[in-house]
């Protein structure tokens, strides 16, 4: 048998004629292609079995020593009755899942969420509060998560991440757990997590109390006819505050949070007086032009010397005390709250306005809608947009005086009815 092996020598491996095969014996040769390609091949036959033939390597990568040793391997397999192709192939799997295994233990948990989940998630939001409270959720109430392995969280875990906030921040907590339970979905299906969703409800329901349900009912407003001390106490706290100027302009515009925390000098148009929040900020997904009235100009002013320099239009209006962040979107309600006025919520004083608009103007209910950014009817959008902007100038003046304590003509003198006759 010892003569039948290694017939080849190097030389003859390297001046391989195109088209030819060559036997190094033992079932081992070299093909060489039309084109000069060349390969390793080793026939073999398991007993009862039909003949087979398996690749051992292309040359010049795999030598003529190489492919010797590689053909004796899978011939001591043969003379065991083991398919060298097959336990080739096992091997090759073992080798990916060890790999596969090896990448699962770097995975961490904050990398999965930053690298993998959010950037597929968050393209889904146009509304910066919500992108901000899921990123929280990730990096500060998860926190302790982020630097372990992702495929060793367990339901404890999560366990100790909900049940410091589970009953002093309820919605925090329901939120943070809904949003970890669609990561870990997330990391299942697209194999980076394979046991069972430790952030799901039903692994929790016997040991936390049943959350909260959600209330979306109206939002707690201050009267109309009570507005105006508050608006002065806001005043005396502005030389300090930039959520005390940031929540007059809520009032004095009839904005969303929102709206107002992420607005930015290139929106102000000083010389037609209004302000244009575009369509990705609001609500109903379409521009919306606020009248400026002298009083939000003098809130502008404030805001501009609090800069100490020339606004650039990429600038916050209301700057948070964080480099190159708006205000956080509890700013506006903590300020009520140390005003005495928690009892009552930031975006009430759209109801504020509202609330006396109806009841106490005769300002037309498509100027008091339209200011609040509405959903309007297919005829008021059209009359709206050849009135809009001054036309609720004249209500937004009067409102403003209203906040100031002042007694307004809040009549309809300057007002056009849509119907006449």
């Amino acid at each position: 048998m010892a003569k039948a092996l290694h017939r080849l020598t190097a030389k003859e491996v390297e001046n391989a004629p195109k088209g030819s095969t060559l036997s190094d014996g033992g079932g081992l040769s070299m093909r060489t292609g039309a084109q000069g390609n060349r390969r390793w091949v080793l026939r073999f036959k398991l007993k009862g079995q039909p003949q087979r033939e398996m690749g051992l390597g292309a040359f010049p990568a795999t030598t003529l020593a190489q492919a010797r040793k590689k053909a004796a391997a899978a011939r001591e397999l043969v003379s065991q009755g083991i398919d060298p192709i097959d336990a080739a192939e096992r091997e090759a799997e073992a080798a990916r899942a060890k790999a596969a295994a090896k990448a699962a233990e770097v995975m961490t948990f904050g990398r999965y969420a930053d690298e993998v989940f959010l950037p597929t998630v968050l393209p889904n939001f146009t509304n910066e509060a919500h992108i901000q409270q899921w990123e929280a959720t990730f990096r500060k109430h998860a926190a302790s998560l982020r630097d372990l392995p992702l495929v060793s969280i367990t339901r404890e875990h999560v366990l100790d991440v909900l049940r410091p906030i589970w009953t002093t921040k309820s919605v925090t907590a329901s939120r943070s757990r809904e949003r970890l339970e669609r990561l870990f979905s997330h990391a299942t299906q697209n194999g980076a997590y394979s046991a069972d969703n430790p952030a799901a409800w039903r692994q929790f329901d016997a040991t936390l109390p049943a959350p909260r349900k959600l209330t979306h009912g109206h939002h707690a407003s201050i009267p109309h006819d009570e507005i105006a001390p508050f608006i002065e106490k806001l005043r005396e706290r502005q030389a300090e505050s930039t959520a005390a100027l940031m929540l007059e302009w809520i009032a004095l515009s009839a904005c969303r949070t929102g709206e107002a925390r992420f607005a930015t000098w290139a929106e102000i148009d000083l010389d037609r007086m209004i302000w244009a929040v575009p369509a990705a900020r609001m609500k109903m997904r379409r521009d919306h032009v606020v009248p400026i009235t002298k009083r939000m100009g003098e809130v502008l002013d404030q805001a501009k010397g609090r800069l100490g320099r020339t606004a650039k239009p990429s600038d916050w209006l209301f700057p948070g005390p964080r480099k190159g962040k708006p205000l956080s979107e509890m700013a506006g309600i903590q300020q009520m709250k140390r005003m005495d006025y928690g009892q009552f919520t930031v975006h009430g004083l759209r109801a504020t306005f509202k609330g006396w608009a109806a009841t106490t103007t005769e300002f037309p209910r498509e100027l008091i809608e339209e200011q609040l950014a509405h959903q309007l009817g297919a005829v008021e959008r059209a009359y709206m947009r050849v009135h809009a902007v001054e036309r609720r100038r004249v209500m937004m003046e009067a409102w403003s005086d209203h906040l100031s304590g002042l007694e307004a003509t809040t009549g309809a003198a300057n007002v056009v009815p849509m119907r006449t006759g």
